[in-house]
């Protein structure tokens, strides 16, 4: 089974509905063997099964017999992996983890490598710039 082919295939179903391909992996739960294949996409679960469908339809052929397809979506509170990913949340709410701060806050935008946040301090508002390098870890968050 030869991931890269799959996912090509998976790509070209999914690119004309505009749902990107998260992740791809294999895992095993006991015996069984899995292949997961993560959207980022807000999908219900009508069309998550249609699509799902069409997917192992299409690469029935590639998928070694004795592995299951899985396909979900990421959720809300995806990592944001790269710094492309964080350009593509910006006006969005995350939760990060850097020396300077670590919590959540608003991305006000990303100049030149370097976020601007905002977000309270004991209901005081407060505004900070960090270098993506500087960055741990980064995630959409859910704002309450």
């Amino acid at each position: 089974m030869n991931i890269n082919v799959i996912k090509e295939k998976v790509k070209s179903i999914l690119d004309p509905k505009d749902i990107i391909i998260y992740d791809i992996f294999e895992e095993k739960m006991g015996k069984e063997k899995i292949l997961t294949i993560l959207l980022d996409a807000t999908l219900d679960h009508e069309h998550l099964e249609k699509v799902h469908m069409e997917v192992l339809d299409y690469i029935n052929d590639d998928l070694d017999d004795d592995y299951y397809l899985q396909m979900s979506t990421v959720g809300i509170e995806k990592e944001l992996r790269n710094l492309e990913e964080v350009q593509r949340h910006v006006g969005g709410y995350v939760y990060l983890e850097s020396d300077a701060y670590t919590g959540n806050a608003t991305l006000n935008d990303v100049i030149d490598n370097e976020l601007h946040i905002s977000f309270f301090i004991k209901g005081r508002p407060k505004k900070l710039q960090i270098k993506y390098e500087n960055i741990r870890f980064i995630r959409q968050a859910v704002k309450f």
